[in-house]
């Protein structure tokens, strides 16, 4: 397995890991990201960070998961804007049409 895989495969395993523990912190951050894209038409984690607080028990890595659903689509990028992301790229999403 390369670099690339293994990474993946680490990342994956970790969100799998968030998807288990933290189902009811996650479940509200997707309600959350669902209404703020059907207000303004797309959404990133700048948003739900600046809606709501993480609990002081989670790591910060959880909000990966939020939009690891079929709900929602990669259409762009923007800048995180809290400064421990230091302005890195950040997904932007859309809800994926309802079928």
């Amino acid at each position: 397995m390369n670099d690339l895989a293994l990474g993946r495969a680490l990342r994956d395993a970790q969100l799998c890991l968030f998807e288990q523990r933290d189902t009811a912190f996650l479940s509200h951050c997707r309600a959350l990201a669902v209404l703020i894209a059907r207000s303004q038409g797309t959404v990133c984690i700048n948003d739900i960070r600046s809606q709501m607080r993480l609990p002081a028990e989670l790591h910060p890595s959880v909000l990966g998961s939020v939009f690891k659903s079929k709900k929602f689509k990669a259409i762009g990028f923007t800048e995180a804007t809290h400064a421990a992301a230091h302005a890195r790229l950040i997904r932007v999403y859309a809800l994926n049409e309802e079928k």
